[in-house]
């Protein structure tokens, strides 16, 4: 009654009574989850009451108005992993056994050490919030572990920041690195969430087609072309080991890049190592660029 008051003594009180008129009679016909089961509900013919009230109340039209969307949600393209992964779940939850190929994850347990470790920091109320950055002996052992196993030195104060995974370290980065207007070199075969997230900041994403006979892996003299070709390029996605190829590119290749990528200085390496691990070369190494 309150809010019938208002609105008919301002059109822009009344068109704010609309919007929430129609969050209000979304709500009620939305089912409860089990946490609000308990609540008590109105009757349906006193939420009809109720809805038909409001809707009077706040306009003449009948047709529900859902407030608009950013538009880039238009231009993203569901991930195709998370489709075949939930069908895959739900192939097995219907009893069906399934050798899945899907997203990157070993097929056993972690090590005991880590589920014991992981039970201990719980135990011992290491269940807080942390650092926005990662706890300083988490990003100290990173530095740690970088220079000692991969010969790069970095300041753990400064110039590490932990994550919750691939996916929010990569688009942060994006984010950091470019914006509307820019543009983003792709090397394919790719990780279908690059060009997407490339997409949600602003950016527009350039394929750069790889060749069977160099290994799927980059080709100097076309990533220098496809830079003096795309002036407005800002950042080039280095996946290395390759995802989804497993290629590696070796050291002396990324030498190479790294003389091309030196001739246009507003482009930024973002290079995602994360199976810097799952190396099966002769000599077993990956280079961090």
């Amino acid at each position: 009654d309150t809010m019938t008051s208002a609105a008919s003594k301002s059109p822009s009180i009344k068109a704010r009574v609309s919007f929430l008129a129609t969050c209000i009679i979304a709500y009620s016909n939305t089912p409860s989850c089990s946490a609000f089961t308990s609540v008590p509900t109105q009757p349906a013919s006193s939420t009809r009451q109720s809805t038909v009230l409001l809707h009077e109340s706040a306009s003449t039209s009948h047709d529900v108005i859902a407030p608009p969307l950013n538009p880039l949600l238009s231009q993203i393209k569901p991930s195709k992993t998370v489709e075949v992964f939930s069908l895959v779940k739900q192939m097995e939850a219907d009893g069906e056994t399934v050798t899945s190929l899907c997203v990157g994850e070993p097929d056993f347990a972690p090590p005991q050490s880590v589920l014991d470790a992981a039970t201990q920091a719980m135990q011992n109320g290491q269940t807080r919030y942390t650092a926005v950055t990662g706890t300083a002996e988490l990003r100290a052992a990173i530095a740690k572990d970088l220079k000692e196993r991969k010969g790069v030195e970095y300041n753990p104060q400064t110039e590490i920041v932990v994550g919750n995974g691939a996916k929010q370290c990569v688009y942060q980065g994006l984010m950091a690195a470019c914006g509307e207007g820019d543009e983003v070199i792709i090397p394919a075969p790719y990780w279908p969430s690059y060009p997407e997230m490339a997409l949600l900041v602003g950016a527009k994403p350039v394929i750069l087609e790889t060749k069977v006979q160099d290994g799927y892996l980059i080709n100097p003299s076309d990533l220098d072309r496809c830079l003096s070709q795309h002036p407005k390029a800002k950042v080039l996605m280095l996946c290395n080991p390759s995802n989804p190829t497993g290629g590696v590119h070796s050291t002396e290749l990324l030498a190479e890049i790294a003389r091309v990528v030196q001739k246009y200085p507003q482009i930024v390496i973002l290079a995602d190592e994360i199976y810097e691990r799952l190396v099966y070369t002769s000599d077993g190494k990956c280079t961090s660029f």
